[in-house]
């Protein structure tokens, strides 16, 4: 921050005598240098800042109250478009148009009084222009209400009644993930949209949210748990093992951890990008910022109250409404309604997008990420909250002890507690059937039930997994063994042991039968090029077994011979 005397110096002489004349006081002639040292003592003085003060109106006072609130700087554009422009002018201009004796805002009454000035200062975003009191001047003017320093970044509300998904459920869903890559040749890059994806969606804790699916994907890039390689001409993802198996078998807590600091820096993901109602062609923004913004009014809200998102929103607007755009410029950005199409420029869009995005940085990654608990148009800091927001340190605690239960039907039921690397491995020999539903918020989570994931034992996951080479009776029963307290249940171990010995001993195939009354007509199918090609056993002196996914071929084979089938199961129409 500039000293009156650095500022001062730059100022033309003109300006410096109409300053001075504000200050009633008399500067050497010839020599500018001079001059703006002479007017820098005499500002310096208390009598002449406490006489200065005096002939100030109640609405310029409390302008100076405001930026001595703010450390005695605000952004340019903030402090204009709070209390006024400040013209350019040279010294014609000023000599024409006499700016400190027609000011039209508090701003020219502050400039044209030397009591601000304009400086260049280093932030987050880079150089940006700011409106200051001289560093001098900021300990000889009266003091604002110490409330007014400290402004609360909202208020309290009464805590609501239920929220339904307070889990931390990104370590399980990013398991699940490298998972389904381990055993899919896929390319991952096509999870980052914003479209639904069923067959992706369907496997997660949060199944209907795709910008929660994206931003578990661009974390398992972040993290190097995954890279990206081409193969016969399209891009395939893999799981970086070196990477993904130290990372999977860290306790939950030191996984959110890395999360929440990969996210916090990430410049691949752009929260903006996927703030519901927002499109454009290309982002803008540097996302860290909004980040940055968003944790720094955190740190002044309590831990374990309940707080309004509204007035969250509305105090970074009053504090900080620049955060993301250095120089303040509402102009630049070409941000669309997702709904109208319409263009959203100038700072009457606050809300639909600066807003937008604090509103989902709280209620999309930070709640996703344990940070926050929120819904119902309020948040409540988890005592995750510490270690990001540098309250104090991240907690750190083991992981409860989970067992797995495996049933006589090959059905193997596991803990979301579960050690993620674990559950991994499980993943690998075994067929996905279910995930746990999203978790209640309770501040204990040591305490409660966090749901269970399904697996069932198949042929084809173990013949999938022995192509790898794992083994059934030197890796999966042992490891299940392990995992289940020793309580596999016998009929479980046969059936593996029996499938070592003997793999496809008993087939059971998905067909369904054809036949036909007349043998005449079935030595008319028989003799049909296309269906012959489509009949598969013979199950009996006139019909054959055919496989299902055969069926529609084979129902349209028979109407082009002139024969209307009756598909037998289905009584509104004949298809399968």
């Amino acid at each position: 921050m500039p000293t009156l005397s650095r500022a001062l110096v730059d100022y033309e002489a003109d300006l410096l005598e109409i300053i001075a004349a504000q200050w009633d006081v008399d500067l050497p002639t010839g020599d500018r240098m001079a001059a703006a040292e002479a007017l820098a003592s005499w500002m310096n003085r208390p009598q002449a800042v406490a006489v200065t003060w005096e002939r100030l109106d109640e609405e310029t006072r409390s302008a100076l109250h405001d930026l001595l609130a703010n450390h005695g700087s605000m952004p340019f554009s903030h402090f204009v478009r709070r209390y006024g422009e400040l013209r350019p002018m040279g010294p014609a201009r000023r000599e024409r148009e006499k700016p400190w004796l027609n000011p039209v805002s508090i701003t020219e009454k502050l400039y044209y009084r030397g009591l601000i000035v304009r400086s260049f200062e280093q932030t987050p975003a880079g150089a940006q222009e700011h409106i200051l009191i001289p560093e001098e001047l900021q300990l000889l003017l009266p003091q604002p209400d110490p409330s007014l320093v400290a402004k609360s970044p909202g208020h309290a509300v009464a805590p609501p009644r239920m929220i339904r998904d307070g889990f931390n459920t990104l370590p399980d869903d990013i398991t699940t993930l490298a998972a389904y890559l381990l055993i899919r040749q896929t390319d991952a890059r096509e999870w980052l949209t914003l479209e639904p994806l069923p067959e992706i969606d369907r496997n997660l804790r949060r199944p209907d949210d795709p910008a929660y699916r994206a931003l578990a994907t661009q974390l398992l890039y972040d993290l190097e748990l995954v890279y990206d390689e081409e193969l016969l001409g399209h891009n395939t993802t893999r799981v970086n093992r070196d990477m993904a198996q130290p990372w999977l078998s860290a306790p939950r807590d030191h996984q959110l951890r890395s999360l929440a600091e990969t996210w916090l820096h990430s410049v691949q993901w752009n929260d903006l990008a996927y703030t519901p109602g927002l499109a454009a062609d290309e982002w803008p923004n540097d996302p860290r910022l909004g980040r940055h913004a968003v944790l720094n009014a955190l740190r002044s809200v309590p831990e374990g109250i309940w707080w309004n998102l509204e007035s969250f929103i509305a105090h970074i607007k009053e504090i900080d409404p620049d955060f993301q755009r250095p120089g303040g410029d509402y102009t630049a950005w070409y941000i669309r309604d997702a709904f109208t199409d319409e263009i959203l420029t100038g700072f009457e869009y606050w809300e639909h997008i600066e807003g937008a995005l604090i509103e989902f940085i709280i209620e999309g990654p930070l709640r996703w990420l344990g940070v926050v608990q929120a819904g119902h148009g309020a948040f409540v800091l988890t005592p995750l909250s510490t270690g990001l927001l540098e309250r104090g340190t991240w907690p750190s605690r083991e992981d409860p002890e989970a067992r797995v239960r495996i049933d006589e039907q090959g059905l193997i039921v596991v803990p979301a507690a579960l050690n993620r690397f674990d559950r991994l491995q499980i993943a690998r020999f075994s067929a996905w059937v279910s995930a746990p539903p999203p978790a209640p918020y309770m501040p204990d989570r040591r305490n409660r039930d966090e749901g269970r994931y399904v697996y069932r034992l198949t042929a084809q996951s173990i013949m999938r997994a022995a192509k790898e080479g794992v083994q059934l009776s030197s890796h999966i029963v042992p490891f299940l063994q392990r995992l289940s307290h020793n309580s596999l249940p016998a009929n479980a171990v046969q059936m593996l042991e029996n499938w070592q010995q003997q793999p496809n001993e008993v087939i059971v195939q998905d067909v369904v039968i054809v036949s036909a009354r007349n043998m005449g007509v079935y030595e008319r199918l028989r003799k049909h090029r296309t269906i012959q090609k489509l009949l598969g056993p013979q199950m009996g002196p006139n019909a054959h077994a055919v496989k299902r996914q055969d069926l529609p071929a084979l129902l349209n084979a028979l109407r082009s011979m002139g024969i209307l089938p009756l598909f037998e199961g289905h009584e509104k129409d004949e298809r399968p």
